[in-house]
């Protein structure tokens, strides 16, 4: 075993959400996913180049300065029977240098090593993965214990994909994007589903988790059985061309929406509990649970899950701040320190914050270029902030490091006040120009949590849909959802004092111990750069933008609006 001290890891994934990772001494310090610097939602790349411009040249490192390479498994090559050989797509590195990992374990890893449990079923769910075998997998089952992963369970995806059946969905059905270049747009059905009845087409949408339907599996523009298919012109079977053109009527879309949620939740439920019989039948036992892979971005039925622990003997739950494929590099990371190396855990707290910071120079450079366009006026502290958000401004907030993952937790995000009755129409057509049953999460003090929202428990990730209380509905009708939940951020002044301070103090003023948040973007990656942030301010509606590390706000007007 080495000595746990001076190891630098880096993970790297150059497929759709990639990106790089770098772990020191136990602990992820930078997570960079390539989409937020050439704003292409999904976007693979070679992150060789993005880890060389950024984490090399920010450290004053060396390509030689680095111990351990790991990446995902890439293709492979079945040289002689049961020899799996990987191809190296890293020319840079020697075969010998790198280590690569299965799909579904580098998911299983990432949420294991990122929860403080001492044991844990994990459960991933995707589209496919690569294995070991050279075969893909939709599903898998791990048991955690110590430093150590044991696969339990796992699923082929020709047989049964949950993610294909929601990738298909999208596509084809609702006519949203399902990745790369536009994102992935089932968040968006995620919200449908709360206005449709699920009984309607609930036994159809059942019928096509069969591998009847699996055997099927349409990429974006290619070659799919020797033909080219353009997928915005054919679908390849009879249930998604019946649905796409009832998907046509805004109240059947809702239906369909609510039956395809429903079957989600059905399904992963199943799931749980066959991975809970395994683990008995293997002797394992453990009251916590973790949720990882795309599918997981699912809040609504994480939050479904978190409410029916105690069916299946449970007591926690915990989802990773990347469950998606752009954190396979993390667990790649993080499970050749602890397994391999055999390097104890330390438990602590995975700060999500973990792209790049700027310095008032970089941001200075940025306003400029925009100085015809904006006023900046200095010495704006966060007592300002919160007040000019209580009167009902839009703010858009940039600090510290950009978070990692689908979601702003603070700071690359757009704030409001979530009790002004028409902020969420507001803020859906004039800034984020979406759908308008787009709901807005709230991020909320922690210790308050418990005093709004039903069975709450700590969601630094935003990980959960919860339910909010009966006698606090209507009180901030910004965040809420037409079925009465929200998908939380719940903040404590350890993992974020700059937001937190930001929160109290609107508190203060408003008596809501939360604001409403959403991400800093219009229909792009997130914004990375200052450069970013000025540009998204500007063609949106966004009232104010501001700096709090600098207590620097930009305004269009001449002069700070009055609080």
């Amino acid at each position: 075993m080495e000595k746990n001290k001076n190891i630098r890891i880096v993970g790297l994934y150059s497929w759709h959400d990639g990106g790089y990772c770098v772990l020191e001494d136990g602990k992820i310090v930078e997570h960079v996913e390539i989409e937020r610097y050439n704003r292409v939602k999904g976007s693979h790349g070679n992150s060789i180049d993005y880890f060389k411009d950024i984490y090399l040249k920010n450290n004053d490192l060396k390509f030689d300065d680095i111990q351990h390479w790991v990446s995902p498994a890439p293709n492979t090559n079945l040289e002689k029977a049961g020899n799996l050989v990987f191809d190296n797509p890293y020319e840079n590195i020697s075969k010998d240098n790198i280590h690569f990992y299965s799909h579904h374990l580098c998911h299983a890893a990432h949420g294991y090593f990122s929860s403080k449990f001492n044991d844990a079923i994990i459960l991933t769910v995707d589209s496919a993965g690569l294995d070991t075998d050279g075969l893909g997998y939709s599903i898998t089952v791990y048991a955690g214990k110590g430093n150590k992963l044991t696969r339990m369970l796992a699923c082929r995806e020709e047989v049964f994909s949950l993610g294909n059946l929601w990738s298909k969905m999208t596509r084809f059905v609702f006519k949203l994007s399902s990745g790369y270049p536009r994102g992935c747009q089932a968040g968006s059905i995620m919200a449908m589903a709360a206005l449709g009845n699920s009984d309607k087409y609930y036994n159809d949408i059942k019928k096509m988790t069969g591998p009847d339907f699996q055997h099927v599996r349409v990429s974006p523009p290619g070659m799919v059985r020797g033909k080219y298919v353009d997928p915005e012109d054919e679908v390849f079977h009879p249930y998604l061309n019946k649905y796409k053109e009832i998907a046509e009527d805004e109240k059947e879309k809702f239906n369909l929406a609510a039956s395809l949620q429903r079957v989600t939740e059905e399904t992963i439920f199943d799931i749980i509990s066959q991975g809970i019989a395994a683990a008995k039948n293997s002797g394992f036992k453990t009251k916590n649970l973790i949720l990882v892979g795309g599918v997981n971005l699912n809040s609504v039925s994480t939050g479904k899950v978190a409410k029916n622990l105690n069916r299946w003997g449970l007591e926690n739950v915990f989802v990773p701040p990347v469950p998606y494929d752009g954190g396979l590099n993390m667990g790649a990371c993080q499970y050749h320190y602890h397994s391999i190396l055999d390097i104890p855990r330390n438990k602590d707290f995975v700060s999500p914050y973990l792209g790049e910071s700027y310095s008032r120079a970089s941001i200075d450079q940025a306003v400029n270029a925009r100085k015809k366009e904006v006023n900046v006026f200095e010495a704006v502290n966060i007592k300002k902030c919160a007040s000019l958000l209580n009167e009902g401004k839009i703010i858009s907030i940039f600090q510290g490091k950009s978070e990692s993952g689908r979601r702003a937790l603070g700071n690359r995000s757009i704030l409001a006040n979530p009790a002004l009755e028409n902020m969420k129409d507001t803020i859906n057509k004039k800034v984020k120009h979406r759908q308008w049953y787009r709901p807005f999460a709230p991020s909320v003090l922690e210790e308050h949590g418990k005093d709004w929202f039903e069975n709450f428990f700590a969601s630094p990730y935003m990980g959960f849909v919860f339910n909010i209380k009966k006698e606090k509905l209507g009180k901030a009708c910004a965040i809420e959802h037409f079925d009465g939940t929200a998908r939380i951020q719940s903040v404590n002044k350890d993992q974020n004092s700059s937001y937190y301070n930001l929160i109290n103090e609107f508190y203060k003023l408003s008596g809501i111990p939360m604001i409403l948040n959403t991400s800093f973007n219009d229909r792009e990656p997130i914004c990375e750069t200052p450069e970013h942030a000025i540009d998204c301010y500007l063609r949106t509606e966004i009232d104010l933008l501001y700096f709090p590390e600098y207590e620097l706000l930009l305004s269009r007007s001449s002069s700070i609006p009055e609080a």
